[in-house]
């Protein structure tokens, strides 16, 4: 079996890489921007997904399985939104188109929880009918819709390319660092008043297992990826043995309004919402497709963090 891993030198990525690599029934290929390191086993193109290079490859190797993780998380100073517009949704379709061209039987990717988007009228538990609404003014919410919507198409006009969406909550591992790991380095815990705001957690190696049994399993579908239970903003507080505090949505939206432009906060007031409204996602459709079962819940998934994180989290 011919396996494509795009995004392959991320935490989650190059934890795939070392699974596969071991697997003597796959060939396996990957690519990234930058190289993978000599001791990596595999066929690989460091380039830009965007690049007509990169889907000329994958119309060579005409892999059976595509795993897709490419994706921008974070907004680097040097792109535009427009760009990571590029990367995320439109060359996510020209990989779509190209699998379907080659032959493709199965598309797996790495959605998110984020594209059901941070609204007041998210009910307490989120189950995988309910539509994605990921708000527009977060473009990392609203490019995940976006990818979804397509997606949602091709599922209905090319049946024939099986699709595995995983929309995962907050993906942990040792010395993860993305705009969640930011806001635990904090010295205060920042809160909303009269919001809980719950977090659904999954540990690396659980994601890791799920995109596993995806590529190489009968299962299709569209799937919420969390352990069980939650933890809020105060229990997370607790647990790095630090000060909570809660203010009014208001008044954090127009303290951000004033620090973001001055480069005092990396965060500005749309971003309110993304710990106001939390999306709470079920896993109870996976738990029951899927053979893998979560080993670590969400409460044990964070101690997991702030134990094997180099980097100390909690405030001695």
């Amino acid at each position: 079996m011919k396996i494509l891993i795009t995004g392959a030198a991320g935490d989650i990525g190059s934890r795939l890489v070392e699974y596969f690599q071991k697997d003597h029934s796959i060939d396996l290929y990957t690519s990234a921007l930058n190289s993978l390191g000599p001791d990596v086993s595999s066929v690989h193109k460091s380039c830009d997904i965007r690049d007509n290079e990169f889907i000329q490859w994958i119309k060579e190797i005409k892999p059976h399985v595509i795993i897709h993780l490419a994706s921008i998380i974070q907004l680097p100073d040097s792109m535009s939104r427009e760009e990571a517009f590029e990367i995320d949704v439109v060359a996510t379709e020209n990989l779509v188109k190209a699998a379907i061209e080659v032959g493709v039987q199965k598309f797996v990717v790495a959605s998110s929880g984020a594209a059901y988007g941070y609204w007041h009228d998210n009910p307490q538990w989120l189950s995988e009918e309910m539509p994605v609404r990921g708000n527009e003014d977060y473009f990392y919410s609203s490019h995940k819709r976006q990818v979804e919507e397509m997606l949602a198409r091709y599922r209905s006009s090319h049946p024939q390319l099986k699709q595995v969406v995983l929309r995962p909550g907050t993906v942990l591992g040792p010395n993860f660092n993305n705009p969640i790991t930011n806001m635990f380095r904090k010295k205060i815990i920042t809160g909303i008043a009269g919001s809980q705001s719950p977090f659904v957690i999954i540990w690396v190696d659980d994601l890791v297992a799920y995109l596993i049994e995806a590529a190489k399993s009968d299962v299709q579908g569209v799937f919420n990826v969390a352990g069980d239970g939650t933890l809020t903003l105060k229990e997370i507080a607790r647990f790095l043995n630090k000060p909570y505090l809660s203010f009014p949505s208001w008044l954090l939206r127009a303290a951000l309004w004033l620090l973001k432009p001055l480069g005092l906060s990396q965060y500005g007031p749309e971003q309110v919402k993304f710990i106001e409204f939390r999306p709470v996602l079920t896993n109870k459709k996976i738990k029951q497709d899927f053979l893998h079962q979560p080993e670590k819940t969400t409460k044990q998934a964070f101690i997991s963090f702030i134990e094997q994180s180099d980097e100390g989290y909690v405030q001695q």
